[in-house]
């Protein structure tokens, strides 16, 4: 289905039972929605399931407003308006769980729990040569987005790794829902970085996967899913 927003088009998919908790899914940055297909196929036997393509990503519009997570965060406040989502579970891979931070920060009554899958929360939690790839990659179409609209789009899409998220310790600390935070071992983002997350955000439960990188979940789905059953179980 598609939600009208103020200016923009909204892509969701629903599954699952209409009175059943609500458990929402949001993707990483340059992916769309069917990252979370196996989710979805286990989780809406559960659950009412949620799954958003992010403003100017999959079958979403870009709209006029600003590109960044504040508007991303807006965003999923007015769809669970439009789907008459009171709370939810909230479960985020990369700037998807970036996206979940910014509004577990501003909408703290609609948040029942929070997954965090390779979030950070300032651009300097990257290592060093993951982040000096995105800027490389940044530069590149930079140049390229002169020519051409399409590298344009993959420009401010690139951009939001390069110049966000823009959150403090002090926004980190006002999250009190609990919370799950898992990286990889091998995770782009720095352990050191993470860590830092979970002592700002009371309460938080930490869970590193061995050997993973940053998109375990792809490879391993049903460990993806034994990890949110089990800490949705402990609430």
């Amino acid at each position: 289905m598609t939600v009208p927003l103020f200016d923009a088009m909204i892509h969701c998919e629903i599954a699952g039972y209409k009175n059943a908790p609500a458990l929402v899914f949001l993707h990483g940055n340059g992916e769309d929605l069917s990252i979370f297909d196996s989710q979805v196929r286990y989780f809406s036997q559960f659950y009412r399931t949620v799954t958003i393509d992010t403003r100017g990503h999959g079958r979403s519009s870009r709209g006029e407003s600003p590109f960044n997570f504040n508007t991303f965060a807006t965003d999923l406040a007015d769809i669970f308006e439009a789907l008459v989502i009171e709370k939810a579970h909230i479960v985020g891979f990369s700037d998807g769980a970036i996206i979940a931070m910014y509004f577990a920060i501003s909408h703290p009554e609609r948040v029942a729990s929070l997954v965090l899958l390779g979030a950070n929360y300032h651009p300097k939690g990257l290592r060093f040569f993951p982040r000096l790839h995105v800027k490389l990659v940044y530069a590149g179409l930079s140049v390229a987005s002169l020519f051409s609209e399409k590298k344009r789009q993959r420009k401010e899409i690139w951009g939001l790794m390069v110049n966000q998220p823009e959150l403090t310790i002090d926004d980190l600390s006002r999250i009190t829902t609990p919370s799950l935070i898992i990286t990889g071992e091998n995770d782009m983002i720095s352990q050191d970085h993470t860590d830092e997350m979970c002592h700002a955000i009371a309460g938080s439960h930490r869970l590193v996967i061995p050997k993973g990188n940053h998109y375990w979940m792809f490879k391993k789905p049903e460990l993806f899913n034994q990890c949110i059953v089990d800490f949705l179980n402990s609430l």
